[in-house]
């Protein structure tokens, strides 16, 4: 486990198969968590959260794969901070033993200026997070960096087929990503993209079989 700076006032936390990101004083004068991990990894998340920012007073939970929401009971026992999660991802509602705080649905904008963008088929509510006055997109596993499939750093592709539930949505869902500015792109697995990621993100969908954006 090891703790690093991301971008001004954004750390993360990398355990051996996932990382979870720390947003600091967002909103103001509180300290969020993104995603908790495995449970495996939950103790352990409180201990840092705990020595490094003196707890955390909000969760968001981007979507219900296991390894992304796994550590939330350690880290609710331990701080019982605000619960954030989509109102529509049932697959974290049946795998978790608490009530949101704060449900989202697409479009939606968080306190701290956190802008909601669901890109189902990885599961059925995925969510990345636009920080739209920073211009940062937190994938939400929409995307991991490229280097998680053995290609070079710096560059972006979807969650490999075997962990998607429907991999073709998957993908063409990432069309909507286009619609927002953002100039650095957090991923959850591979490299982080810090030079030009929508750029990379629509020549990748150019160059797939379909394309179904309007001419």
């Amino acid at each position: 486990m090891s703790v690093s700076s991301v971008t001004e006032g954004i750390d993360q936390i990398q355990f051996e198969h996932v990382r979870v990101l720390v947003l600091k004083d967002t909103p103001a004068g509180k300290t969020t968590l993104v995603d908790t991990g495995f449970d495996e990894d939950g103790d352990e998340l409180v201990e840092v959260l705990e020595r490094e920012y003196g707890g955390v007073d909000r969760v968001i939970i981007t979507h219900g794969d296991h390894g992304h929401h796994g550590g939330l009971p350690s880290v609710m026992e331990a701080f019982d901070p605000e619960l954030v999660a989509s109102a529509n991802e049932s697959k974290l509602h049946e795998a978790i033993d608490y009530e949101p705080d704060v449900t989202f649905t697409d479009g939606d904008v968080l306190d701290g200026n956190i802008r909601v963008i669901e890109v189902p088929g990885h599961t059925k509510a995925t969510s990345a997070l636009l920080l739209e006055d920073r211009g940062i997109l937190i994938s939400g596993d929409a995307l991991d960096g490229a280097d998680r499939a053995g290609l070079p750093a710096g560059y972006l592709l979807p969650p490999p087929a075997l962990f998607n539930d429907d991999h073709e949505a998957a993908e063409i869902n990432l069309y909507d990503l286009l619609q927002y500015d953002f100039e650095t792109l957090l991923v959850f697995h591979g490299s982080h993209v810090f030079e030009d990621p929508k750029g990379k993100l629509d020549d990748f969908l150019v160059e797939r079989e379909w394309d179904p954006r309007p001419e």
